[in-house]
């Protein structure tokens, strides 16, 4: 058995960073991985109409600058199904990259084989990867295995996409692949470490008897999106001291020092909830992630979600069925007409000054209370209770929230998803009229529910907006958000503070991204 490592910290690592890497550091990081002794080493993405140097996704093979002095190192890149064209990839030629990879689903392969064919003709080495192998049946995976060993590519994969493969699942297939391709095809393994599986299943991988080449993808920290991948570092240390000491450990530790830890500061990967829980659920890590950044439910609620989503193929993301799913859980339909004329009497002809917990709220302490004193608002924290300022009413849309908050001896306004037992000095309001188009931030549903009680001036306090960080004044409020995650919800936010800003007053009383 012949063994080879192949980086992908430029292809996969680049989810971390918008594959932004910088022209100089993509050419360091090429040239550390060859002083290490890597054999195979991944450029990036191949996509249609790419032309930035400083980004590793090139529009053609010829953008791909490569060392001098290869020494025997090959190097490939990608084209995931659809991004780019067989007209679009020019014939190799002896400075251009060896190999080229394909990924695709089940239902893409016949495009993909077509393609494929065409870029053996033009002279590349072709390694065909199906996304999510583990949940391909025998009998789709003997069919595919049957059509591959008719092209004859330098390279099958068995890719561990939800980071979801066991010890016995990794042998069970790569038994299955070993026995039926074609002799002369290498076999590759592609794992995402979600449950931190992706060395003890390459470990186990390196350790079986076999006369087929393998390939053993890893990235350089373990650089990769969410919970990221095996760690070239650990697995060539690995083969080492177990197989052949062949790779060189200090580029790889200084790629680390000067490149990837300065990366890892401003963009973390690694375990986290949602990976973990998408791989022990078999589901796409984004249905964990929409319903986790949603911040209003537990774990166990979660789960049940997920559960529920439609059985087949939920290792794809389907945004549609998530959200559909979440708002059947939030949602309770209840008659809230004495409630609301109860609070609507309360509030009658009164500023009502509704305080979220933002961190302004204790740098603009002294204003806060100096206006409550001038002013004589009707209070309403919402989803916490201030240390220093007593509330009129605690108004609560998050389940989480009010599990920490229902020992309180202030009123509660909460709405129809929460369930409570007995809790005393509770108003319930309807939560499906105060939610659209299925955006239930609580900053936006407090000021809907004052829109019913005919509320005509709003102040706000603590509506400091999202940054991804510390954001709360007090940090066991604050969540980690994607990048992404933080820029819709401060545009939704913003969006509809204008809408409810035509038919209200509204008036922010300490600094805002909103006012």
């Amino acid at each position: 058995m012949k063994i080879s490592i192949l980086d992908c910290t430029l292809r996969d690592g680049g989810y971390v960073n918008d594959f932004h890497f910088g022209v100089n550091r993509i050419e360091k990081i090429k040239e550390k991985l060859c002083d290490a002794n890597i054999e195979i080493i991944e450029c990036g993405f191949l996509q249609s109409g790419k032309n930035d140097p400083n980004y590793s996704l090139y529009g053609g093979v010829e953008q791909i600058l490569l060392p001098k002095e290869r020494n025997g190192r090959m190097f490939v890149a990608m084209i995931a199904y659809g991004e780019m064209t067989a007209e679009e990839v020019v014939p190799r030629q002896s400075d251009y990259i060896d190999g080229i990879r394909l990924t695709f689903h089940i239902e893409e392969w016949e495009d993909t084989k077509c393609l494929a064919q065409n870029l053996m003709e033009k002279g590349y080495n072709v390694y065909i990867q199906p996304v999510g192998t583990l949940y391909y049946t025998d009998e789709e995976l003997l069919k595919l295995i049957k059509n591959v060993n008719d092209l004859k590519p330098y390279a099958f994969y068995l890719v561990d996409t939800l980071g979801s493969m066991y010890k016995n699942d990794m042998l069970r297939m790569f038994y299955l692949v070993d026995h039926n391709l074609a002799e002369g095809i290498c076999i590759g393994f592609h794992s995402h470490n979600n449950m931190q599986l992706s060395f003890a299943n390459s470990m186990t991988l390196l350790e079986l008897h076999t006369k087929r080449n393998i390939i053993i993808d890893a990235s350089v920290f373990g650089m990769g999106r969410g919970a990221g991948n095996l760690n070239t570092e650990l697995i060539t240390h690995f083969i080492n001291n177990n197989v052949d000491n062949r790779y060189y450990l200090f580029p790889l530790l200084e790629l680390i020092d000067d490149i990837i830890l300065p990366i890892s500061k401003y963009s973390a990967w690694g375990f986290s909830e949602p990976y973990y829980l998408s791989a022990i659920m078999g589901v796409h890590p984004n249905y964990a992630s929409y319903l986790i950044e949603k911040q209003s439910i537990g774990m166990t609620q979660i789960s049940e979600i997920l559960n529920k989503l439609p059985k087949g193929n939920t290792h794809l993301y389907e945004k549609g069925n998530i959200e559909k799913l979440y708002h059947a859980e939030m949602s309770n339909t209840i008659d809230d007409s004495s409630s609301i004329a109860e609070l609507s009497a309360k509030v009658h002809g009164k500023r009502v000054l509704v305080i979220a917990p933002g961190r302004s709220i204790e740098t603009n302490s002294m204003q806060i209370k100096e206006y409550i004193k001038t002013m004589r608002p009707f209070i309403i924290s919402l989803n916490f209770v201030p240390d220093d300022i007593v509330p009129d009413i605690v108004f609560v849309s998050n389940r989480k929230r009010f599990a920490q908050l229902e020992q309180s001896i202030y009123p509660f306004v909460i709405t129809s998803n929460i369930r409570t037992y007995g809790t005393k000095n509770v108003f319930m309001v309807n939560y499906d009229s105060l939610v659209a188009d299925n955006m239930d931030y609580s900053g936006i549903m407090v000021l809907k529910f004052l829109l019913r009680l005919g509320v005509k001036h709003i102040l706000l306090a603590g509506y400091d907006g999202f940054t991804g960080g510390l954001d709360h004044f007090n940090d066991s409020l604050d969540s980690s958000l994607s990048e992404e995650t933080v820029a819709a919800l401060n545009k939704t936010m913003r969006d509809q503070i204008i809408e409810i800003s035509k038919v209200v007053s509204l008036e922010f009383i300490t600094p805002s991204l909103y006012s």
